[in-house]
């Protein structure tokens, strides 16, 4: 069973990162640096960690009085394993710490169900992201603890 870390060191944030782009950019042909983007030194990264290997990611950012989860990512061979939601359901305990209970994402076509599962509601179809890729808004009110 992977541990949920929150990567601070040089090579862990280098291993995150690295994974963000080669799963969520590089496919579509994003540039190294692609995966970057302003709110990453205020916002809060979790990872999935077996034998010192990231294997999935997920980070979580404020905007006055809302979460947003993004950058959620996990190698094929963990997924359907229930990593990606351990990682949502740290993500979201900070949202609560924070005083936070409504938290939304854009999720692709292909992980709806997996958000369904974790709870949140399908929306709307929102802008199209990276690479025109259709994202859908999802949103989530949490309980506090």
């Amino acid at each position: 069973m992977p541990s949920i870390i929150t990567p601070k060191t040089e090579a862990e944030m280098e291993q995150y990162y690295n994974l963000r782009w080669s799963l969520l950019r590089r496919p579509w042909g994003g540039r190294k640096g692609s995966e970057l983007d302003d709110l990453e030194s205020t916002s809060f990264h979790r990872a999935a960690l077996i034998d010192k290997k990231i294997i999935a990611i997920g980070r979580i950012h404020f905007i006055n009085k809302v979460a947003q989860i993004r950058y959620m990512a996990v190698k094929k061979q963990f997924s359907r394993k229930g990593v990606g939601s351990r990682i949502v359901s740290e993500l979201e305990k900070i949202a609560i710490e924070h005083n936070v209970t409504n938290v939304f994402l854009n999720a692709r076509e292909n992980a709806i169900k997996f958000y369904e599962k974790n709870g949140y509601t399908k929306v709307n179809r929102s802008e199209l992201g990276f690479a025109s890729i259709l994202h859908y808004r999802m949103e989530k009110v949490l309980e506090k603890l």
